[in-house]
């Protein structure tokens, strides 16, 4: 048995898939294999050459692309060790990756995932900068409940968790933002404090092509881990909040619904940060004058939490939490 199993879908062939392979083939920890999921390509190992014949690749076919979620539950279900890397198909690990974070794993036996430092790079493989992230457990927690602390890609972690807490297929593109939200109220979360992990940005991401789609997603996990962290169910109208045909082509509009819907559940602060991106996603007057609008409502019916409420719109999250940033990032 392998001591890693890294796991990689793709539903293209580009050109940064054969060097994210190759950055998994050529990392320092030798004792792994690769669970390949070729999302409904039908072209297999083809696109790879001489690297699809590495005896370290086990590749799963698809037919059809059924989603990342699914590709994403159905390698953890084929891989074979105890600890699974997480890497997307466009981003690049840093040779000591998988190694290092195997043995932060080892010598800390109550966590469930272990990250990394990240810098984001272009198409062309220039950096950019540092990618956000936290390193204490508890920062990691608590931002959690806003976004992720780090990317998800930078995540290693061991195979029961992430058994436990499978990719929900209804978040089309924000099942690992849901992952780790649910994930962190399990197990604690870990981090190797050095840059193993360059992250790429480029306009073909799905993350610039479905922007709406997947505000509205990560509104529905906060609601959903809102909910569930103030010891009530998740209820059953979260997959029509997904579908809500309207306004779903209109980012703020969608910030707007789930703030009032926030401060409907009792959740103030919770509202106060979708009041807050309101104006952060243009910056423009109209965009200011609707967010204060929003958190004068918010003022008023934010009782005990009115203060925290104000400092979440003012400051933002990472202010207002208290979290600390990696000096890395």
């Amino acid at each position: 048995m392998p001591a890693v199993s890294v796991i990689m879908a793709f539903h293209r062939v580009t050109p940064f898939l054969r060097p994210a392979v190759r950055s998994v083939l050529d990392q320092t920890c030798r004792d792994l294999e690769l669970v390949l999921v070729d999302n409904g390509t039908g072209g297999g190992l083809a696109a790879l050459g001489e690297d699809g014949r590495d005896p370290r690749i086990r590749l799963l076919s698809r037919p059809t692309n059924e989603g990342i979620a699914a590709a994403h539950n159905a390698a953890v279900a084929a891989a074979e060790a105890d600890v699974i890397g997480l890497l997307d198909y466009d981003d690049l690990a840093r040779p000591e990756r998988f190694e290092r974070q195997l043995a932060a794993l080892r010598n800390q036996p109550a966590t469930g995932l272990v990250s990394c430092g990240a810098e984001a790079i272009d198409e062309h493989g220039r950096t950019l900068g540092r990618e956000f992230s936290l390193a204490a457990p508890e920062d990691q927690f608590r931002y959690t409940a806003y976004a992720a602390p780090v990317v998800t890609p930078a995540y290693a972690g061991r195979r029961a968790l992430l058994a436990q807490v499978p990719y929900r297929t209804e978040f089309r593109f924000s099942a690992d933002f849901d992952f780790l939200a649910r994930a962190a109220e399990r197990q604690p979360f870990g981090y190797v404090a050095d840059i193993l992990l360059q992250y790429r940005h480029h306009p073909g991401q799905t993350t610039v092509e479905k922007a709406a789609r997947i505000a509205r997603e990560r509104c529905v996990v906060r609601l959903l881990t809102a909910r569930r962290r103030a010891g009530r169910p998740e209820g059953d109208d979260w997959r029509a909040l997904l579908e809500a045909p309207a306004p779903d082509d209109d980012r703020v509009a969608v910030l707007e619904e789930f703030s009032r819907r926030f401060l409907a559940e009792g959740f103030p602060v919770q509202a106060a940060y979708h009041a807050r991106q309101c104006f952060g996603l243009t910056r423009t007057a109209p965009a200011f004058f609707r967010a204060a609008r929003l958190f004068a409502r918010i003022w008023r019916q934010g009782g005990a939490e009115r203060v925290p409420a104000g400092r979440m719109f003012l400051r933002g999250p990472v202010r207002a939490l208290g979290v600390r940033r990696n000096a890395l990032a």
